[in-house]
């Protein structure tokens, strides 16, 4: 349906004819009638007086008209079911004009204005200045204070750094940061050590949050300080959090007394009832106006149906702007929601009912989400059919930095034409199943988040959505080591996420890769462009694929599998999940006769355009088994200087077996103890030898079975090591001719392995290191190419070893040692059957396809018209047609024009797009 469609479809809603009237105005009086001319003065006053009109004249709408000025609300507007409506007779809540003014609209605040300011010293400062908050009886803490209308910082230590907003203004957490998902054994979750630079001489501690990052740096929390040990800088938070706060997550204190240091900063003493503040430069507090909030929500509607919200502008809020809970046929449209909102809440909020609309808004600077939808019901496939429509939503998330554009976790939400940008992570993070993401352009999202995308769903039973014809750009992604530009992807289908269909979308210029699909099953993606989406550098990938497996180690399936269990079984109670694609596999036994979990998925007809990018890889892959995901049919262009990257390697042919160049290759010759002795890094096996041995008494094993004969590696740790830290052998120097290709193979065996097995060629001679066809196996599950434990699985890597005139040619390399290393510090890996060839290597591209994938597919260019300057239409004589790719309706995707539109045309906010000095990583210092 068109835009023009879409205008006639609103006229019936936007008359106000044959309705009773109700005005609101900050200047009436609620004594009074109601009327234009005698308005009532507060909201509250017209709910009740709506409720007497709808007694007596039930059959006619009913209009509440707000008059411009400020609306002052201390206390939370809440409808209840007597103030429902009926489609015939709505309950209608809407801007008056005022013919005099006609740009003039009415605000409301959901607080106070604090007043009387005066100078006050305060930690030794003269520019402090102080309010009483005794005559407005305000006794309990608040978390935020605005200044005509923006928000204010919240007293913290470090402080807020205006040149480095994401990046900067941080403490860490002292110490080493271990292995992201290295579980410690006792670890609390509810302590925060500070460095010792970042000791403070806090006087009530208590007074205090915390807000970190903790671990994975998925999400930040904010928590209640309850106690902190100066001898220790140990803090001690009121309650523990979900994961662990490790040595160099990043965190800041807020609301301590003596952190009041910096302009536009404010403290609140709640004993004394006072707040004191620093003014921004050229403020006037004897005129500006300072407000808390009062209420957690402005406006609330329970079980109140058919209320229409229009044209309201709305701030200072704990939580939300409007909540509305199990309220069917709500509309909100050309409302300005902005700066309220700390941790909790949304702007606007749709929880459970049916078939509410929010439409045409302007959300911005917003604590928490932006818009947040659930309803419907999963287990009956009961479509809620809310809907949330050419919206401008940016700049949310500012305290609950999961905060993201449009948050779903309902049946039957639609998404579409909405405008998304600047977010601390997602535009449009979707649970639920079957909900529909359509026209939205998103962009500059995980600006303080990684493992995340623009959007994002998961779950074995969280999909079956439909994501089409958006524009996703610029996923930045930033990491807990201070880094930009890492692990962000545009369209994310994480942890088993299954049934989408995801097709007619553009991904630009997202980090490392236009999508990822982490396990993700059954999921048919087709008719996409995906355009230069291997990071500023152009060197990771365009797309990526992530199996999980059946190795014991499996971290994700290993922690999932019951949750995951328990909600198939209770979603498979309804016979109508059983034809829903991909349910047929239960997470009980979800795996390939290969042993992998991730199948069904068909990639086919898409555009891979990545000129500017020709280092990067087509596509990353950790052994997805090809035979049951189909990828295909594709159109790939890297601009052609280059064979495609695929990291598959596969040989043409064997041209010679030059196993015997490694010495003692089938460790046949192997050594008495008396030959040992002499040389503590001599092995059992003749001419392999430790290479840093990691333990004094460290030894190694020949085991022959049925004649053959493998080499058995303990595993081992020691920290002591400057830089192999385990198990390593290696294998006397041979020489190989350059300008040629090399192979080895082998069998691999291991028992209570924790850590991947490297196999590599190295040189070390005159000062030179260098490692070539270097390989790991025994990854962990989720990087993993290992089925089983304790089967001899086969092993292969692939070398070229330059020769003179190549660009990474060096003349010191003469001789090369096979090296194993053993990165386990228990259990044992066993080798055997080494064999090395000369191999006539085909392109990766050519392996590729000779893997199964991509085998109808064309390298060429797919002739877009202006790709740089954002135009991807095809040109006629474009390749992808010819493969049966089809038109995307460009001009349709992000907002429209429209009545119920808050502003039009849309003036885009300053954000990272116009600062890109933001996006400088600041790299974590050491303590």
């Amino acid at each position: 349906m068109g835009h023009y469609s879409r205008l006639l479809l609103l006229v019936p809603l936007c008359g106000v004819s044959l309705a009773a009237e109700i005005h609101v105005s900050p200047t009436g009086c609620d004594d009074q009638p109601g009327t234009r001319d005698a308005p009532v003065q507060t909201l509250e006053k017209a709910r009740v007086l709506a409720q007497s009109l709808r007694e007596g004249r039930p059959s006619e709408a009913l209009n509440i008209l707000l008059h411009p000025g400020t609306h002052t609300i201390r206390k939370t507007i809440a409808f209840k079911p007597e103030d429902s409506a009926t489609a015939e007779a709505p309950l209608n809540i809407l801007a008056w004009h005022d013919p005099a003014a006609p740009d003039a609209r009415p605000l409301l605040v959901g607080g106070v204005a604090v007043t009387g300011w005066k100078k006050s010293m305060f930690n030794g400062r003269s520019d402090v200045w102080e309010a009483d908050l005794k005559p407005l009886a305000l006794t309990v803490p608040f978390r935020q204070v605005y200044l005509n209308g923006k928000r204010l910082t919240w007293a913290r230590y470090p402080n807020e750094d205006p040149a480095s907003p994401y990046s900067g203004g941080w403490a860490y957490v002292d110490g080493v940061r271990p292995p992201m998902y290295q579980d410690i054994e006792g670890e609390r979750t509810d302590t925060v050590v500070l460095r010792a630079p970042d000791a403070r001489p806090w006087s009530r501690p208590q007074d205090g949050d915390v807000c970190i990052f903790p671990r994975y740096n998925w999400w930040n929390r904010i928590e209640k300080i309850a106690a902190y040990d100066p001898a220790t800088r140990t803090i001690t938070l009121a309650k523990p959090m979900q994961y662990a706060a490790r040595p160099e997550d990043r965190f800041c204190v807020m609301g301590m007394r003596e952190e009041l240091d910096a302009r536009g900063e404010w403290f609140q003493d709640v004993e004394n009832q006072k707040l004191y503040l620093i003014p921004t430069t050229g403020a006037d507090l004897t005129k500006d106006v300072v407000s808390v909030p009062t209420v957690n929500e402005i406006l609330s509607f329970s079980k109140t149906h058919h209320v229409r919200v229009h044209g309201l502008e709305l701030t200072c809020a704990e939580q939300s702007a409007m909540r509305f809970t199990d309220c069917d046929n709500a509309l909100v449209e050309k409302c300005s929601i902005h700066d309220l909102g700390y941790f909790q809440g949304s702007a606007i909020s749709l929880e459970r009912g049916t078939r509410g609309t929010i439409r045409g808004c302007d959300i911005w600077n917003i604590g928490g989400h932006g818009v947040s939808v659930s309803g419907g019901d999963k287990v009956e496939l009961e479509r809620c059919e809310h809907v949330v429509d050419n919206c401008y939503i940016h700049h949310v998330g500012q305290f609950n930095r999961h905060g993201i554009g449009v948050m779903l976790s309902g049946v039957g939400i639609r998404v579409a034409h909405n405008l998304i940008h600047d977010m601390p992570r997602c535009g449009i993070f979707h649970g639920g199943a079957l909900n529909t993401l359509e026209y939205n352009r998103i962009r500059h999202c995980n600006l303080e988040m990684e493992d995340t995308g623009c959007t994002y769903t998961g779950g074995w039973t969280g999909g079956w959505h439909t994501i089409r014809y958006n524009h996703c750009s610029e996923s930045i992604g930033f990491d807990n080591h201070g880094r930009f530009f890492v692990f962000a992807w545009g369209i994310y289908l994480d942890e088993s996420g299954c049934g989408n269909d995801v097709y007619g979308n553009i991904v630009e210029r997202c980090q490392v890769g236009a999508m990822h699909l982490h396990n993700a099953r059954e999921n048919h993606i087709y008719n996409n462009i995906f355009a230069n989406n291997a990071g500023p550098h152009g060197k990771t990938h365009q797309l990526s694929l992530q199996t999980w497996n059946d190795s014991p180690s499996g971290i994700f399936l290993r922690d999932r599998q019951p949750k995951m269990l328990k909600e198939y079984e209770r979603l498979m109670t309804n016979p109508a999940w059983a034809a829903m694609r991909g349910m047929h596999v239960s997470p009980a036994d979800p795996f390939l006769p290969d042993g992998t979990v991730m199948r069904g998925n068909v990639i086919t007809r898409n555009i891979f355009y990545y000129p500017s990018q020709p280092d990067s890889r087509y596509i990353r892959e950790n052994g997805v088994n090809l035979q049951h995901n189909t990828i295909d049919s594709n159109v790939v262009w890297n601009g052609g200087t280059e064979p495609v990257k695929t990291g598959k390697q596969a040989f043409k042919k064997t041209l010679a077996d030059l196993t015997d160049k490694i010495p003692n290759a089938d460790f046949s010759r192997r050594l008495a103890p008396e030959e040992i002795a002499p040389a503590a890094d001599r092995t059992v096996a003749a001419d392999w030898r430790w290479y840093h041995k990691t333990l004094p008494d460290l030894q190694a094993a020949i085991v022959t079975t049925g004649g053959k004969h493998s080499l058995r590696l303990p595993g081992a740790f020691n920290e002591e090591k400057q830089y192999i830290k385990n198990t390593c052998v290696r294998s006397a120097p041979f020489a190989l001719a350059p300008g040629r290709h090399y192979r080895l193979t082998f069998q691999l065996r291991h028992q209570d392995a924790t850590g991947e097995l490297i196999a590599r060629f190295v040189c070390e001679n005159q000062g030179l290191w260098k490692a070539f066809g270097s390989r790991g196996f025994l990854k962990r599950s989720d990087m993993s190419d290992v089925v089983t434990a304790t089967e001899g699985i086969s092993c292969q890597t692939a070398f070229y070893l330059p020769k003179p005139g190549d660009a990474d040619y060096d003349a010191r390399v003469a001789e090369l040692s096979l090296q194993f290393q053993f990165n386990s510090s228990q259990g044992w890996a066993e080798i055997s059957n080494l064999r090395l060839d000369e191999v006539e290597s085909a392109t990766e591209w050519e392996a590729w396809q000779m893997a199964g994938a991509d085998t109808h597919s064309v390298v060429a260019d797919p002739l877009l018209v202006d790709p740089e300057h954002g135009d991807f239409t095809l040109r006629p004589e474009s390749p992808a047609l010819k493969l049966g790719f089809e038109p995307i309706p460009f001009r349709e995707i992000g907002p429209y024009p429209d009545d119920a539109r808050a502003t039009w045309p849309i003036q885009e906010a300053a954000g990272v797009r116009e600062n890109p000095q933001w996006l400088q990583s600041a790299p974590i210092a050491k303590p």
